[in-house]
């Protein structure tokens, strides 16, 4: 099993902010939503694989969401309309937090923890290494152990509707 990385920056991306909140609502509320990402090493990943959704661009960035890959890749249209050649993958988030009002892992943090991967730029979709892979593993649950109470807890019941926990 891999660690795919996928890259996510609502200023250039098709995947709009407001449509991540949409989605997160729907989960929040038992609903369904389809999710797929593209993926640079489409060669390296399949069904069965964990990924993190890394969040780029203004604001707050770092890990907003984790889950499990859940096709092989495909070709599909270009999100981007460049006319381009893109793999995509299916996927089903466990976790989805709303970076605007809650805390995340934030990209300054791993790239404390991981040094040798690029956090902040670079393609979507890409595998990390096992020692990589295994590092992340421990520091995203030792970051959801830490904030879990804060996010159950009644005083902070205003933000019910801003993180998705399967």
């Amino acid at each position: 099993m891999n660690t795919v990385i996928l890259k996510w920056n609502p200023t250039i991306s098709s995947y709009s902010m407001r449509h991540y909140l949409s989605d997160l609502s729907v989960l929040i509320k038992g609903g369904d939503t389809d999710f797929n990402w593209s993926v640079w090493e489409h060669d390296k990943i399949c069904a069965g694989d964990r990924y993190y959704m890394v969040k780029l661009g203004y604001g707050q960035t770092g890990i907003v969401s984790c889950g499990t890959i859940t096709s092989n890749p495909y070709i599909d249209d270009d999100w981007s309309e460049q006319g381009r050649e893109v793999y995509y993958v299916d996927f089903e988030p466990e976790v989805m937090i709303n970076p605007d009002t809650l805390p995340i892992l934030t990209s300054r943090e791993l790239t404390n923890e991981i040094p040798y991967f690029d956090w902040n730029k670079g393609h979507s979709g890409v595998v990390l290494t096992v020692q990589q892979a295994s590092a992340l593993d421990v520091f995203w649950q030792a970051f959801i152990e830490q904030n879990k109470d804060a996010w159950t807890k009644a005083e902070n019941a205003r933000y019910k509707d801003q993180l998705y926990m399967e």
